[in-house]
């Protein structure tokens, strides 16, 4: 368009001098220019306008971002629930259908494993009969090293006697086991027992009842899986002498031993012939025992006392082949040990005694150690000697043996043997620490009472020859227990006086 514009002031021209020209208002007057008040009102509205719409966009960023962590929070939980479903599936799957890596469901074999090894595989119809599984003694026998004698129709499996050879002839010293075959009993050193499940022949094996591993051996373990259709054998290994280098395994052996009576032994080593109370009546003390313990009276101070009375040490030793035979377990055993076992009157006092200190507030005490056969004390010693050579190379075998002799004894020596020895305390380290501890306090004032004495006290250590053990304590009942308390002698001192007649 050129030329005057009629709608626009001055035609659409601009002024002279170049400016645009006041635009008249609707009176025809010239616009007004805003006060600077307005000008800072208009900037304050504007920047307020963008203030809100930043605000309003970052809202919408975060409502954005807060539902994406719920979508991917919901998403996660999703995630977690298929997870658990499938397991659950596969879990029921197995359990549907047994199958395993060690199992094939369609075989119907059983699986015998000797120390992690697979030794073999047998019909399950073979090794199951009416429940209760089977394995082949020979194998077993194999395994602990046992020699095998006699015919398939009464095989004979014996242990070998320390340092031994496992033929089929033997010394007369070792542990034995006799299974006749279709029947219901075994031959433990002499003793004929009834067992679980006939005794099997297949071919020329022995094939006996799992129960009698776990019943009437000892340092084996004998579990039978049946999810996995697996029976595995094992040597329980000796948690106070095995160490990171090395594992020490518990000595094989029967639960039952020979019978052996008390006459066996030499007459140096039991005080007294007959057993019988003889002096004068024993006098009444005052025990003030806190529970009722008349229930075992009989135990803690026994008619026959002097045959508890047996003096074994360096001097006084036991045969190899001697084993009590009235031992049982120990329910007071530490926990994660192999149960302790005990002589009958022993054991019963000892519960008296750990009663009576529950009564008191001490319930730490525990026992570490009882009964312990002449085959474990020669490994124990061995071991102890064979720890002292490795801490110092440049002793000789002897110069070892002689620093365990002040610690330890040798096979046949050993009181443990006697099955009326039990190390006991609160500490688990056989500690002389035990010293400073308040049960061994209580102890020292009242374990006469029970039948008990400290064994190798602080002060005896040379004629004992065995160095102070605070944990060690001596089953001789109540009489004796009382005069070695009053008079403060150690057994070997009491052992000679009552000898000689000095004590009555």
């Amino acid at each position: 368009m050129s030329g005057n514009d009629p709608r626009r002031p001055n035609g659409g021209r601009q002024s002279p001098n170049g400016a645009r020209p006041n635009h008249p208002n609707r009176q025809g007057q010239p616009r007004r220019r805003p006060t600077p008040e307005e000008l800072r009102r208009r900037e304050a509205a504007r920047r307020e306008a963008e203030r809100r719409k930043a605000y309003e966009k970052e809202m919408r960023r975060r409502e954005r971002k807060r539902n994406r962590q719920v979508f991917f929070g919901r998403f996660i939980v999703f995630l977690i629930v298929l997870a658990i479903l499938l397991c659950a599936a596969g879990i029921i799957f197995l359990l549907m259908f047994n199958r395993t890596p060690h199992e094939d469901p369609d075989s119907g074999k059983i699986r015998y494993f000797y120390g992690g090894d697979e030794v073999r595989a047998e019909d399950a119809e073979n090794c199951i009969v009416d429940g209760t599984p089977f394995l082949c003694f020979n194998d077993l026998a194999d395994y602990v090293g046992m020699a095998e004698s006699g015919s398939a129709w009464g095989l004979k499996f014996l242990i070998p006697d320390e340092g031994g050879v496992g033929d089929s002839s033997g010394t007369g010293r070792e542990e034995y086991v006799i299974f006749p075959t279709n029947e219901k009993e075994a031959d433990i050193n002499g003793q004929t027992i009834r067992i679980d499940g006939i005794n099997r022949i297949i071919g020329e094996e022995v094939w006996v009842s799992l129960d009698f591993i776990s019943e009437y051996m000892r340092g084996l373990s004998a579990v039978y899986n049946s999810d996995r259709g697996e029976v595995r054998v094992s040597r329980l290994t000796d948690d106070v002498l095995t160490t990171e280098e090395k594992t020490v395994y518990l000595p094989v052996e029967f639960t039952l031993k020979p019978v052996v009576s008390m006459e066996n032994i030499p007459e140096s080593d039991i005080p007294g012939e007959t057993g019988e109370n003889t002096g004068d009546d024993e006098p009444v003390y005052e025990l003030d025992f806190i529970n009722d313990l008349s229930e075992y009276e009989k135990y803690m101070n026994p008619e026959d006392r002097d045959v508890y009375l047996t003096l074994v040490n360096t001097v006084n030793l036991l045969d190899q082949s001697y084993t009590p035979s009235d031992l049982v377990d120990c329910k007071y055993t530490a926990q994660g040990r192999n149960t302790q076992q005990l002589r009958l009157y022993a054991n019963k006092a000892l519960e008296a005694l750990m009663k009576e200190m529950q009564a008191e507030g001490f319930y730490n005490m525990a026992v570490y150690s009882g009964f312990r056969s002449y085959s474990y004390q020669n490994m124990l010693f061995n071991q102890y000697t064979e720890n002292e050579l490795a801490k110092n190379p440049n002793l000789s075998r002897e110069q070892a043996e002689q620093i365990v002799l002040t610690y330890s004894t040798r096979p046949g020596t050993s009181e443990h043997q006697t099955g009326l020895a039990v190390d006991m305390d609160t500490l688990g380290t056989f500690s002389t620490d035990f010293e400073y501890e308040p049960e061994y306090a209580w102890l020292q004032e009242n374990a006469w009472k029970f039948g008990f004495i400290l064994r190798f006290p602080k002060n005896k250590t040379d004629i004992t020859t065995i160095q102070f053990e605070p944990w060690h304590y001596r089953y001789v009942g109540r009489y004796h227990a009382k005069k070695i308390y009053n008079l403060g002698l150690c057994l070997e001192e009491y052992v000679e006086m009552w000898k000689n007649g000095s004590i009555s």
